[in-house]
């Protein structure tokens, strides 16, 4: 009995962190999100796409851009934006050269949840997408 103890203990400790609150409990779009990484919102993370605000961000104000960077050169070809209970907002998208790193001049947003969604192509046509949910403060 007294071998089985320490054992048992040790399994609790590796389980423990299995059972971690998630932090965007109660914020309303994130709910729907919770215990999901980037990757669980269009693959992009999974593809090397880094997004700024990135999925899950509480921001400090409203974000002045979106920007995505990928692994290879990519033209962003749309971005919308949703605040929770509202339309869809097009954000104007300039027609740029394909890059590894894309942008969009957002507007500004009060405080409150958001989806991003966006698209991207590559020089050989395949399409990219991707979902953003973050909180403006």
């Amino acid at each position: 009995m007294r071998h089985l103890l320490p054992i048992v203990a040790a399994g609790l400790c590796i389980a423990a962190p299995a059972v971690a609150q998630d932090v965007y409990a109660g914020h309303g779009a994130h709910d729907a999100h919770a215990g999901h990484g980037q990757a669980a919102s269009g693959d992009h993370a999974a593809h090397g796409v880094v997004t700024s605000p990135a999925d899950g961000d509480m921001t400090d104000g409203s974000p002045d851009w979106f920007t995505a960077t990928f692994p290879h050169a990519m033209t962003l070809k749309a971005v919308t934006v949703t605040a929770e209970g509202q339309a869809a907002v097009e954000v104007p998208v300039a027609a740029a050269a394909a890059t590894t790193r894309v942008s969009a001049d957002l507007p500004t947003l009060a405080p409150g949840n958001y989806v991003l969604k966006w698209t991207a192509e590559g020089a050989d046509g395949h399409e990219m997408t991707g979902t953003v949910r973050f909180m403006v403060h």
